[in-house]
């Protein structure tokens, strides 16, 4: 009896445990969520950071009818976005003079002149003549028919060296009998600096009379012929002009901020011996360091390069050809003014090549003009000191097309029209 109990006590028992064991396998499992195995990923190489968005959008091309900075061409282009240089490297060295040397040949110069490069506007070669324009107790004789030449004067004035100033009026020529006058009577006077083309008014000044007479009574001469070296024949060796200024962002189709002074022979053995009167001005330091291949203070490095490039362009055309282009523009633009009925400040046997200043048409002021020419693409300048607010300034220097003259002919006329 017990046996049977037994029996039937164990088959409950598997029969309970069979109905457990359906239960759980209907229920639900709930499994901790296993998370992805993420792959490793190889590390990308490290890129340069890409650069900046721009301030501003490049404007479509102006057309730079004004006295500097000019319209340049692709070679200059090029040049300014070339690779990074070191200045204190031989690669800038080879630049540097081939750059010197190839713009005394451009010039239709021969060894006689050296070039010095200074960084800076014409301003800044011409405060550095200046400083190296005279010996001590000789006075500077400046001959000043313009802002420009007023700007010699001025610079003599800052640095103490005496002075003898002839002034004329804005549109006058130089009257030679009083520069005459001036360099006779008094002996203590060791340079004349005049202007070349006088910017403010575009007056071709008499550089060769003056040269003679300066020849005549033994006197050095500084000249500054920024915005007339490749748009004006000047004679540097034939006149004895011991110190000649020059900027590349004008006549010479080079970027602005770059300047130079061609030093005669005579003149470079002078400053050579002379005391400094500036430091980073010192033309005798730049001279010499320059001849050495190792500049003094950092220049401008892509400038340089860019300046060169221009050069290379001047020398193919020749400064001959340059020359004959610039007077065929000025006869160009200047038969187009007459037509459109515009006056010229000038007498037009005084002008340059280079500028042609007009007076502003009854009832128009500049500033309306100006903006209308802009908004067509062109730009011109303005009258300066006691011609402000007068006359219209247009420059015809640069890389400029025929096109680009007939075009701004055109809008001219509308514009004084309306």
């Amino acid at each position: 009896m017990r046996r049977k109990l037994n029996k039937k006590v164990r088959l409950r028992r598997r029969m309970l445990h069979r109905r457990f064991m359906r239960r759980m396998r209907r229920r639900p499992v709930f499994k901790k969520p296993v998370p992805p195995v993420q792959k490793q990923e190889k590390p990308e190489p490290e890129k340069e950071p890409a650069p900046p968005a721009a301030v501003r959008s490049a404007p479509k091309r102006q057309v730079l009818l004004c006295p500097g900075p000019v319209n340049t061409g692709p070679h200059v282009h090029a040049a300014l976005s070339g690779p990074d240089l070191c200045h204190r490297e031989p690669e800038f060295s080879h630049l540097l003079q081939t750059l010197r040397a190839k713009l005394i040949h451009a010039l239709g110069l021969d060894q006689r002149h050296s070039a010095v490069l200074i960084n800076g506007s014409g301003t800044a070669a011409l405060e550095a003549a200046v400083l190296a324009g005279v010996e001590p107790g000789q006075k500077m004789l400046v001959l000043n028919n313009g802002v420009y030449g007023s700007r010699i004067a001025q610079l003599a004035k800052i640095h103490q060296i005496p002075l003898v100033e002839i002034r004329s009026p804005l549109t006058e020529r130089l009257d030679l009998s009083r520069i005459a006058a001036a360099l006779k009577r008094d002996s203590h006077i060791g340079t004349v600096a005049m202007v070349h083309q006088e910017t403010s008014t575009g007056m071709l000044n008499p550089v060769e009379e003056v040269a003679v007479l300066a020849k005549k009574y033994r006197r050095r001469m500084l000249v500054d012929a920024i915005s007339s070296l490749g748009g004006e024949k000047l004679e540097l060796s034939k006149l004895n002009i011991g110190l000649c200024v020059g900027s590349s962002g004008k006549s010479l189709h080079g970027p602005p901020g770059l300047s130079f002074v061609l030093v005669s022979q005579e003149e470079a053995v002078r400053v050579g011996k002379m005391k400094p009167k500036s430091l980073y001005l010192d033309l005798r330091l730049h001279l010499k360091s320059q001849e050495a291949g190792d500049p003094p203070f950092t220049p401008a490095v892509p400038l340089v390069a860019a300046f060169a490039a221009a050069v290379d362009d001047l020398t193919r055309e020749t400064i001959r050809s340059r020359i004959a282009r610039y007077r065929e523009r000025a006869l160009f633009l200047r038969a187009g003014f007459k037509k459109l009925g515009f006056k010229f400040l000038l007498d037009e046997k005084l002008l340059s090549n280079t500028l042609t200043a007009l007076w502003l048409p009854q009832g128009k002021a500049y500033a309306p003009l100006h903006d209308s020419l802009k908004k067509a693409g062109f730009i011109v300048y303005a009258g300066q000191s006691e011609l402000k607010g007068k006359i219209l300034r247009v420059a015809h220097m640069g890389q400029l097309l025929q096109a680009d003259l007939k075009e701004f002919l055109r809008v001219l006329k509308e514009v004084t029209k309306s």
